[in-house]
């Protein structure tokens, strides 16, 4: 696969203008390779995992925390020098999926969501919203066939010569790019509808299909935990609705309890956030790690699985949670 195809899939699920204003999304350490074989994923680009990278023959590591959040130099022989040394000595892409993953509910960011069965979900920080587009397309017998290898029929209806879609924006632009490379005649207008409408943004709040016991709840989960979770306030009797945020969404706490959230999981929480929300419901703390190593690792087998028949080979490669018990 090309090095630049392989980006712009990765970015369907991790697009860029959904990345927080203070984030450093994208590619890292550019290579001068062209041609994608094999694509090594992980948490951390630290120096470990380029290495363990470089010897599993990776031409391109995806990682989900960038390089660094603020520009530097290699002025000292560290772990960004180490880092930077690797990637280039071995022609490695480096690209980082930061914020950009963390803001699309649809992808694996919600894999927890997926995993408890969570329904009637919401995002907890909506930072961004999106509307579908109405596409009439006329004389469209010319390009039915084409679209029709792109879209399904609950995207698209014919009514004689004219063809009507409800796209995305992503989508949108997809198909003027057909319309284009089709010629001139085929005629279309565009239409922006109220609904459907997508939100974008962090965290996630959902009910459980039924309700658990707390102690049950805490066993479901217990497989995805590498540290024991600090709890925060007073456990309830029973959890229904489940609020959650990868990395550090402590922040975030205020936003889950009002949404209705009896149990709200993150990392990250420090001691005077704490203070403030210990009285406003149950907060787990499961640290920086455990959320986001498992995010990757369904991602990554999400992309084995979408990238197999273009022959790119994925590996995943597991981190290490600094706090974990040895």
């Amino acid at each position: 696969m090309q090095s630049q195809t392989l980006i712009h899939y990765l970015e369907r699920t991790a697009p860029l203008h959904l990345a927080a204003s203070w984030d450093r999304s994208g590619v890292q350490i550019a290579s001068q390779l062209s041609e994608i074989h094999t694509l090594c994923v992980a948490l951390d680009p630290t120096e470990s995992t380029v290495r363990r990278a470089v010897q599993a023959g990776a031409d391109f590591l995806l990682c989900h925390h960038p390089l660094s959040l603020r520009p530097d130099l290699p002025r000292r022989v560290d772990s960004l020098y180490q880092v930077l040394r690797l990637c280039l000595s071995h022609d490695v892409w480096l690209y980082s999926a930061h914020t950009s993953l963390d803001a699309n509910p649809h992808g694996p960011v919600n894999w927890l969501a997926d995993v408890l069965g969570l329904v009637n979900r919401q995002v907890l920080e909506v930072t961004q919203r999106e509307n579908a587009t109405l596409m009439r397309v006329h004389g469209a017998d010319l390009i039915q066939e084409r679209l029709a290898a792109h879209f399904g029929p609950e995207q698209m209806r014919v009514h004689g010569t004219m063809l009507e879609l409800v796209l995305w924006p992503e989508e949108l632009a997809r198909v003027r790019t057909l319309l284009g490379d089709a010629g001139a005649g085929l005629a279309h207008e565009e239409i922006l509808l109220a609904a459907p409408a997508r939100a974008f943004g962090f965290g996630c709040i959902g009910e459980l299909p039924a309700a658990l016991p707390f102690e049950e709840f805490v066993a479901a989960l217990k497989p995805y935990f590498s540290v024991q979770p600090r709890l925060i306030g007073t456990a309830p009797a029973v959890v229904r609705n489940v609020a959650y945020c990868p990395g550090s969404g402590a922040d975030l706490a205020g936003r889950a309890f009002a949404l209705g959230a009896d149990v709200y999981l993150t990392g990250d929480v420090k001691f005077h956030q704490a203070q403030d929300m210990m009285d406003a419901g149950l907060i787990m703390d499961v640290g920086h790690f455990c959320l986001e190593e498992e995010m990757m690792r369904v991602w990554s087998m999400r992309l084995a699985q979408d990238l197999a028949s273009d022959a790119v080979q994925v590996v995943f490669l597991d981190g290490r949670d600094p706090f974990a018990q040895a």
